[in-house]
């Protein structure tokens, strides 16, 4: 049983990425539950899903219970602190996407030092991702999620195959698809790094 939780901002693509992953545990013949919480997303928000591998009772991830935290951008990681535990396994993007309330109110966002210092305090370890940069390389520039899904394939952390997450990037991506494997292969080899 895994427990992922997932978090960015909306336009990021963090429902699609959950999709995925909950696809590739279907395909590998598990049982999945998925949830979404999307109310600002349209707004630059919060985006925060889960994905539970495994038999579970509900879809909602406890505090400091999720295996993995895996991120589409800086701020979010560490809002999901509350998640983590010396088990939790997080995964972050790099990005940086700076919310209204911090530009507006002139308040200081975090550096990514900043970020690595205070996940590797209450987490196993913490990996940082430049997505965008490899979603790029991959001539996918859009696909940031798609690399963060590849780096959790690649980690091992859901022990699902590689080929069945392929398999639903396939099933869910429906333009681009080849670029968008190739993001997900870039990933995946940042992943193997970063073995759960």
């Amino acid at each position: 049983m895994v427990d992922v939780y997932l978090v960015g901002v909306g336009g990021q693509g963090i429902i699609t990425a959950s999709k995925i992953i909950g696809d590739a545990a279907l395909l590998a013949g598990e049982k999945v539950i998925l949830s979404e919480t999307h109310g600002m997303a349209q707004r630059g928000g919060s985006v925060v899903c889960t994905a539970r591998i495994g038999d579970r009772a509900g879809p909602l991830i406890p505090d400091k219970a999720a295996d993995v935290i895996l991120s589409l951008e800086l701020l979010e990681t560490l809002r999901a602190e509350c998640k983590a535990s010396k088990v939790t396994v997080v995964l972050s993007s790099t990005e940086r996407i700076v919310p209204l309330s911090v530009s507006t109110q002139k308040m200081r966002y975090p550096s990514q030092q900043e970020v690595v210092d205070k996940m590797s305090s209450v987490a196993r370890s913490v990996t940082m991702v430049d997505a965008a940069g490899l979603a790029g390389q991959a001539g996918a520039r859009m696909s940031s999620n798609i690399v963060m899904v590849g780096v959790l394939a690649g980690s091992g952390a859901t022990g699902l195959g590689r080929d069945r997450f392929e398999e639903a990037v396939k099933a869910n991506i429906r333009r681009n698809v080849d670029e968008n494997l190739r993001a997900f292969a870039l990933g995946f080899d940042q992943g193997k790094r970063a073995k759960a």
